[in-house]
Formats: C-alpha cells, sequence, structure tokens
C-alpha cells in the first residue's frame, strides 16, 4: 500500500514544483512589463527633456543674433569704418564679442 501514497507524494511535488514556474513565470513576466514602462517613460523623458534644450538654444541663438545685430547697427550710426583704423575696429569687434558672451553666458532667467 505504499506505493499509492509514494506516487500521490510524488505527484503533489511535481505539481508544487510546477506551479512554482509557473508563479516565477508570472513574476519575470511582470517584472519584463513594469521594467519596459520603465524604459519607454525614461526616453519619453529624455525626449522632452532633448527638445526643451533645443528650443531653449534655438531661442538663445536668435537672441544673439538680434543683439549682434543691434550692436552692429549702433557701431554703424556713431562711427563710420573710414573713421576707424584696423587697431581700432578690432577693439570694437572684441567688444562686440565680448558684450555678445556675457549675455549668452548669462542667466536671465536669474
Amino acid at each position: 500500500m505504499s506505493a499509492p501514497t509514494t506516487d500521490r507524494t510524488v505527484a503533489d511535488a511535481i505539481d508544487r514544483v510546477l506551479e512554482a514556474e509557473q508563479a516565477a513565470t508570472r513574476a519575470i513576466h511582470a517584472a519584463e512589463a513594469a521594467a519596459q514602462l520603465t524604459i519607454d517613460t525614461a526616453r519619453e523623458t529624455r525626449r522632452r527633456i532633448l527638445e526643451t534644450a533645443r528650443q531653449r538654444v534655438m531661442r538663445l541663438h536668435e537672441s544673439a543674433q538680434a543683439r549682434v545685430a543691434g550692436q552692429l547697427r549702433r557701431l554703424e550710426s556713431t562711427a563710420s569704418a573710414d573713421a576707424l583704423d584696423a587697431a581700432g575696429q578690432r577693439q570694437v569687434a572684441a567688444a562686440v564679442l565680448d558684450a555678445v558672451a556675457e549675455r549668452l553666458t548669462t542667466d536671465e532667467s536669474a
């Protein structure tokens, strides 16, 4: 009579192992789905950050162009190129570049 009981015990053990495997498989699939969701969310966040940065760079570039154009207009209105020698022109150009660099590297939102 021990054979049927042993068979039943073995069958129960096999069933428990199969159930554990199925539970592990479900847990793995759930973890994979959660990981994929996290990856997708991170990718979307990265896209938004890059787009925001791109737009800000474009605005800064446009602003810098406008400032340089304004500086050049002011320079042209106050002094003609004929009135400045080469050294004077270099000095004026350096001043314009310094002003633009200062404005580009200063955080206006602060």
